[in-house]
């Protein structure tokens, strides 16, 4: 039983714990109390995800810690108290040869995802008990709090970023005060970059969750890059799979690629098994361009996927003529793809030959036998007899320039653009 001095204590604790929870006190001033009232070292993790969410001092400083929290092995847990529908566990783990023993409770009762652990104490009395309790209640209620603040601010940020992505823009001041709300400032000038995160091989329905935890892990590791090497300010999001940064350049001309190179080359050394395309819009002055310049950076990842390529940055300015294809009505795109190529599609789909793309290194090789046949690994003369064929076939002369530029742009369009979609 708990006599009337500790009756009196617990209940000047509660009222304490309240006034932090009502003043928007942190994580850290609850677990002082524990550290201070148990002489114990205080962490709190995420059940799901064995990744810390608080840790005091002293255990931060145990460069350890980490690999003792996924490494170690459950030998035995027992129940060392339960009050008031609260039960608290004692854990035996064993790690490294050595066995180490904790108290933990789970923070909250339905979808806890938190776990309070207690580590380095010594025999505990039912007041002692009833402490930790008491606080693990408020840490509950905290945690819940932060949730819920977290949970409303990504509502915020993801209905802001579908408007801005779909340029669903009626008031440009009312979405840049909605920016602010999700720390952005909308009022700079940006460059785009869009990443695609690509695994080197397929991944598994049942390593969705996998993906996902990666992508955050990327997230976190593109924080730290931007905030410790390139010191610009900068807006980061995840959309439709792939990674929106929008990086600060009071002018265009100021713009250095040498940053988004160091971001690239930090993602392909630390993420394994993954590869990163970057592709780039238009420079950005104001939000309204923000949709188009968005739009180009997809059109680009496009392109370098179907030119499979892989850790490459690319500018919507070094397409070319491609940029003008982009924008012309499909329908349009395949019927002049069909006029210019249909006879030679035809004939490799007859024969299994591929002298469609014999035909377009050639002609992205400006002609040059010698050069085309060396893309192709194959000799000289094999070459000069595919091009021979590929005149008979599409009846033209492919020395005429004119000739030479439709059948570029046609196949341009076929591969790239219509990807090979042309139902002949």
């Amino acid at each position: 039983m708990l006599n009337k001095d500790e009756l009196q204590d617990l209940f000047f604790i509660q009222h304490d714990l309240t006034d932090k929870l009502l003043s928007d006190a942190g994580l850290r001033t609850f677990a002082s109390i524990l550290t201070k009232n148990l002489g114990a070292d205080v962490y709190i993790y995420d059940r799901f995800r064995d990744d810390l969410i608080y840790a005091d001092r002293k255990i931060k400083r145990d460069s350890q810690f980490n690999n003792y929290i996924k490494e170690r092995k459950l030998k035995r847990k027992d129940t060392a108290f339960k009050c008031c529908m609260v039960e608290i566990f004692e854990y035996h783990y064993q790690w490294q040869g050595e066995i180490y023993t904790e108290l933990q409770l789970d923070l909250g009762r339905d979808e806890i995802v938190a776990v309070l652990a207690i580590s380095n104490y010594e025999e505990m009395s039912e007041y002692e008990f009833r402490i930790l309790i008491i606080v693990a209640q408020s840490l509950a209620l905290k945690i819940h709090q932060n949730k819920l603040v977290s949970e409303m601010a990504q509502k915020c940020s993801s209905e802001l970023i579908e408007d801005i992505i779909n340029n669903r823009i009626e008031d440009k001041s009312e979405i840049i005060q909605r920016g602010q709300l999700a720390n952005w400032n909308l009022n700079l000038n940006y460059q785009l970059y869009l990443i695609s995160v690509k695994a080197e091989k397929n991944i598994s329905d049942q390593d969705a969750y996998y993906f996902y935890e990666i992508k955050e892990r990327i997230m976190k590791k593109l924080h730290g890059v931007l905030q410790n090497k390139i010191s610009r300010e900068y807006i980061l999001f995840s959309y439709d799979k792939n990674i929106v940064l929008l990086i600060n350049y009071d002018k265009e001309t100021e713009i250095n690629k040498d940053d988004i190179k160091i971001i690239k080359d930090e993602l392909t050394e630390k993420i394994d098994k993954f590869y990163f395309n970057i592709g780039s819009g238009i420079y950005i002055k104001e939000v309204t361009e923000i949709a188009e310049s968005y739009q180009q950076a997809s059109y680009v990842l496009d392109f370098l996927e179907a030119t499979e390529r892989k850790n490459v940055i690319y500018y919507y300015k070094q397409l070319g003529i491609m940029r003008l294809l982009w924008k012309i009505n499909q329908e349009e795109l395949k019927e002049f793809t069909t006029e210019y190529l249909t006879k030679l599609i035809k004939y490799d789909k007859g024969n299994s030959t591929e002298w469609l793309d014999t035909l377009g290194v050639y002609l992205e090789e400006g002609g040059s036998i010698q050069q085309a046949a060396k893309r192709l690994f194959i000799h000289p003369n094999t070459m000069s007899y595919r091009v021979k064929r590929i005149k008979e076939i599409l009846e033209i002369d492919l020395q005429d320039q004119e000739v030479q530029l439709n059948l570029l742009a046609a196949y341009k369009i076929c591969k790239y653009i219509l990807e090979d979609d042309l139902d002949i």
